[in-house]
């Protein structure tokens, strides 16, 4: 996919805000260029929103301190399902992308293999960085 001198612009800009690097500027690129150009900005703060949600549940359940175990139980199955509900809203965004974008980001994320969710967590992270990025200028989406 071709990604626009907008899209390659607003990508460095969430980079540089991020305390750490992005590390999928492909994807997330290719995310923000579908989302420009084919008029998909609600489906793109649902995917982030969603991503920083998982983000979010995936800190509670690294945090050793926490040892209630019907909390954990709740906290884990909400992180499940919210996972999923960030991969199906992933899925909805590619849909009818170029033949190549869509198998790159099906062998990538939706393989369901160990390295498929690595990958898919190291996304929902950029992600949650464009959630960050976007309400602190909001006027940028």
């Amino acid at each position: 996919m071709k990604i626009s001198e907008e899209t390659k612009y607003l990508v460095n800009e969430i980079n540089d805000f991020s305390k750490s690097p992005l590390k999928n500027l492909y994807e997330v690129s290719v995310l923000i260029e579908i989302y420009l150009a084919k008029n998909k900005k609600e489906e793109f703060k649902k995917l982030i929103f969603s991503a920083k949600y998982v983000n979010g549940l995936k800190s509670v359940l690294g945090n050793k301190t926490i040892n209630a175990g019907d909390f954990t139980e709740k906290i884990f199955n909400e992180f499940n399902v919210s996972l999923q509900n960030t991969i199906d809203l992933l899925k909805d965004m590619i849909e009818n992308s170029e033949v190549k974008t869509s198998k790159h980001f099906t062998d990538k994320y939706f393989a369901m293999n160990q390295q498929s969710i690595v990958n898919t967590m190291e996304l929902i992270d950029d992600l949650s960085k464009c959630k960050q990025f976007f309400n602190k200028f909001p006027e940028k989406i």
